[in-house]
């Protein structure tokens, strides 16, 4: 079973085991909030949640994060090309253009002079 909250190996409890930030100190979150009129707490907030989820939900043991090397070598590119394609393609298109009355939308045979729907007259353009 897979999660998407970190987890991490607890040494102290032998086994993974989620993990959670360090907890707020209330003490200097009350101080930062009186002597600052609250920008000082909006400040350690931003601090605290900013920072990694590292200790043990169990029993709030700081958890190291092992040191992985990424699967992926990088290597430098070394030769970079261009490729340019242009190709015109043109169709003709052909066949029966359908016509429209203007004032009222109704579709036209061809050849009217006047819309059967509204009784507009009709101007070929």
């Amino acid at each position: 079973m897979t999660t998407l909250n970190p987890t991490g190996w607890c040494p102290r409890c032998q086994q993974n085991v989620l993990l959670k930030r360090e907890e707020i100190d209330t003490c200097l979150a009350i101080i930062l909030l009186i002597f600052t009129a609250g920008i000082g707490l909006i400040i350690y907030l931003a601090i605290h949640y900013s920072k990694a989820e590292d200790r043990c939900i169990h029993c709030s043991a700081k958890i190291t994060a092992p040191q992985t090397q990424s699967p992926y070598i990088s290597q430098p590119q070394t030769q970079q090309t261009s490729y340019s394609t242009s190709v015109n393609v043109s169709e003709e298109v052909t066949g029966f253009k359908p016509s429209y009355c203007a004032l009222c939308g109704e579709k036209l045979d061809s050849g009217t002079g006047f819309c059967p729907n509204c009784g507009s007259q009709i101007t070929d353009n």
